[in-house]
This record gives structure tokens, C-alpha cells and sequence, in this order.
């Protein structure tokens, strides 16, 4: 079954009304998620795109306004703090009832760097690295509660992390979400790190590969990768771009192809820049591919990880039992007669 995420962009003056009615369209066309990529400049002079709303406010707002659709944004790991990232997703997560995804972006361009006090880019061993203990302080701080913290302190837990780019005492101040940790997504390059990092930490992979023998070759090399971490043989999800510019059958002739040659576990799909955009391909493309039984027919229900085939992360605290303690002995005072 394919998995099939709407990647959206919305310049302008009215951002949230546009999102919300093309993620009212996704919903309709029951796709798994949409998708909010970010930037942390302004594009150069020579874009076409303008400014945009900061994303996990954006989605918040989606979320109040959909029921199913997944809510997947773009949150740097290079210039991001863990503890704030970490209650930002946690919070669009319970806000959605479990709908939340991050796309782990791992860039440090000039652009970007210099709205952090850094007159240089990040170089890629830094960018990496700072990535990984990122994303290990951000899921011990979705798990410092346990799932029946809400009201028992005893079940929330100081992280206490030291290391090379973070102190980070802990606990985090939300309690632990529907998903248990935000779907985690990366956007991955076929460079070296870049693959690694996917194989290793990533649920779903977006990439950009227009080849499907490339792309074959990238998913079989990043899954071998994971495969080597002890992970599920099915992860990462791949899911390449995919602009839909031909017909409904064509369209779901080349997503079938890709899917067979083991290039793409989905798509996510790039409908503004073809003719009809969204809407098209939800009402032409998203029938053929159930009539080919490769794609739902209703949601079923359940987190946007549930909706993906993962399980929910372990609550690691031990199982809370009860003690019953012995009631105390009720001594009632003497009365004494009066005389």
C-alpha cells in the first residue's frame, strides 16, 4: 500500500485559510500527511517565493481544522534547542491527537547561519553530529513522563544529559504524547552522511531522485544501512517526489512502476506545480490507484505512526502498581460521665 504525503507551500497573505483548504483537500483524498517545509531566511533575490509563516504554529492551526490528515514540518536540527523543539512537536502532537511529524533538517548554510550570530556556514561533520545528540536529548525528553504521569510527579524523571552541545537537565514540561515520540522524517541527499543519518535515525525518507534505477539503487543502499543498526527491514520508508505534469493512468502507471522496482514506498507529491494541482490529483489520480488496490479506501483510525505500520515508542518507566496501605486504627476518645 502506498503512502502518499502532499508537500505544500502557500505563499502570500492569506497562508492559514490556503493550508487549511488543501489540507481539507489531502484529507478528502485520504493521504497519510501533508507537508511543511522551512527555511530560516528569506530566500535570495531571484525566488519567485515569499515569506512564510513560522510552520508548527501553521500546523497547529491545521490541526483544529482536519480530523485524519498527518502534519509533518521541517524543524532544523542545527540551529533548534532541544528543550523547546522537543515541547513545540510534543505540544502540535497532543494538539492533532496524534498527527505529528518532523522532518529532522540538518542544513547550516550561510543564509541561515547568519541569522544565528555566525558569520560562516556549519561544516557537515558539525551539522551531524550535533544532529544526533540533538535528537537524543529530544526523545529522553518525550520519554521523562511516563504514560501515567499526568498526575504523579514520581512518574516524571530529570534526563540529566551532558554532552558536547547540550546540558539539558530535564524533565520536559509536557506530558508524553498520543504517538509516544512525532513521526521522524529526514530529507536525505545520496552523500555518505546524509544516507547514514536516514538509515539510522529516520522512519520515512523524503529524496529527490528522478531515475528509478537510482532511486532503486538509493533505497536498497539506505535500507542495507539500517539493516546493519538492527532495524525492521522495511525502514526507512522511502518516499521520492513526484510532480504529476501527464493523465490520471499515466501518472499511477509510473507511481506502480517505481513501487514494483522497489524505488518508492510512496510519494510525496509536489500537486501545486501541475495543471488542477491538489484537487486533480485527488479526484483523478487517488481513484485509479485504489481501483489498482494500491492505496487506501478509508483511514482507518489511529496515529499518523500507526498509519505508517510503527509501533508506538516503549514507555520505559516500570509498571506503576498500586500499593494498598493498611488503613489506620481509629481511636475514638473516652467519654467520660459527667457527675
Amino acid at each position: 500500500m502506498l503512502h502518499l504525503i502532499a508537500s505544500l507551500h502557500v505563499p502570500g497573505n492569506h497562508e492559514v485559510d490556503d493550508f487549511v483548504d488543501l489540507a481539507r483537500t489531502a484529507e478528502r483524498g485520504l493521504l497519510d500527511s501533508v507537508f511543511l517545509d522551512d527555511f530560516l531566511a528569506l530566500p535570495g533575490p531571484d525566488s519567485v517565493v515569499a515569506g512564510g509563516l513560522e510552520p508548527l504554529t501553521l500546523l497547529a492551526a491545521v490541526a483544529t481544522a482536519t480530523e485524519h490528515i498527518g502534519l509533518i514540518t521541517t524543524a532544523s536540527t542545527t540551529f533548534s534547542e532541544p528543550f523547546p523543539l522537543a515541547r513545540s512537536l510534543a505540544s502540535l502532537d497532543h494538539i492533532s491527537h496524534g498527527r505529528a511529524g518532523w522532518n529532522m533538517g540538518t542544513g547550516g548554510g550561510l543564509d541561515e547561519a547568519a541569522n544565528f550570530s555566525m558569520d560562516e556556514p556549519v561544516e557537515a561533520a558539525v551539522r551531524y553530529e550535533r544532529a544526533a545528540e540533538l535528537l537524543d536529548v529530544v526523545t529522553q525528553l518525550w520519554d521523562s513522563w511516563a504514560d501515567d504521569a499526568t498526575v504523579r510527579r514520581e512518574r516524571v524523571r530529570e534526563i540529566e544529559h551532558i554532552g558536547l552541545f547540550f546540558k539539558v537537565r530535564g524533565p520536559l514540561n509536557v506530558r508524553r504524547t498520543p504517538q509516544g515520540w512525532p513521526l521522524l522524517v529526514h530529507r536525505a541527499e545520496p552523500t555518505s552522511d546524509d544516507m547514514e543519518f536516514a538509515a539510522r535515525y529516520a522512519e520515512v525518507v523524503f529524496t529527490g531522485q528522478r531515475d528509478i534505477r537510482e532511486a532503486a539503487s538509493f533505497a536498497y543502499e539506505v535500507k542495507s544501512r539500517a539493516a546493519a543498526y538492527g532495524r525492521e527491514p522495511f525502514l526507512p520508508l522511502i518516499v521520492p517526489g513526484l510532480v504529476p505534469t501527464g493523465s490520471a493512468e499515466q501518472i499511477a502507471d509510473l507511481m506502480q512502476e517505481w513501487a514494483e522496482a522497489g524505488a518508492a514506498d510512496g510519494f510525496a507529491v509536489h500537486a501545486q506545480a501541475a495543471p488542477g494541482g491538489l484537487p486533480r490529483f485527488v479526484d483523478h489520480v487517488v481513484p485509479v490507484l485504489q481501483r489498482r488496490g494500491l492505496f487506501r479506501t478509508a483511514y482507518d483510525g489511529g496515529t499518523l505512526r500507526e498509519r505508517f505500520g510503527l509501533p508506538r515508542p516503549e514507555d520505559h518507566f516500570p509498571a506503576f502498581e498500586a500499593q494498598t496501605l493498611p488503613r489506620p486504627a481509629l481511636a475514638w476518645p473516652a467519654l467520660a460521665a459527667a457527675v
